[in-house]
């Protein structure tokens, strides 16, 4: 579910991204932002990827079943939760982490690269 939620603020990233561009810049100009957004989306991916791989495990973390319903409803609404048993489940975070880490990452750099320039 977080990596749903981030790819989808990407996407509305990339469409005003396009609109902005073009309406100041034109029309070639707004397709190679996208291009520039996209590539460097799928570049640092692989990098926070790596990054995170250090620190975190790609097998998982093995837990024991939550026993409240709304501890486990929240840990089914991370997307990361695969049931093994009845008693064991396993939590799969580093595509998670690794996306959050890389918005962080990009949140920074993109309000530097596309900011207002005043002359």
């Amino acid at each position: 579910m977080i990596a749903v939620i981030i790819f989808y603020l990407h996407l509305i990233f990339a469409c005003y991204v396009f609109v902005k561009t073009f309406q100041s810049d034109g029309v070639v100009l707004a397709f190679l932002n996208v291009a520039f957004v996209v590539v460097m989306f799928t570049v640092g991916w692989t990098i926070s990827d790596l990054a995170v791989g250090l620190f975190v495990s790609d097998e998982g973390y093995r837990i024991l079943m939550p026993q409240g319903k709304a501890l486990l409803t929240m840990i089914k609404l991370t997307g990361f939760y695969r049931p093994e048993s009845a008693e064991y489940a396993k939590l799969l975070p580093k595509d998670a982490i690794a996306l959050v880490f890389l918005s962080t990452i990009e949140i920074f750099f993109y309000r530097f690269f596309f900011r207002e320039v005043k002359h």
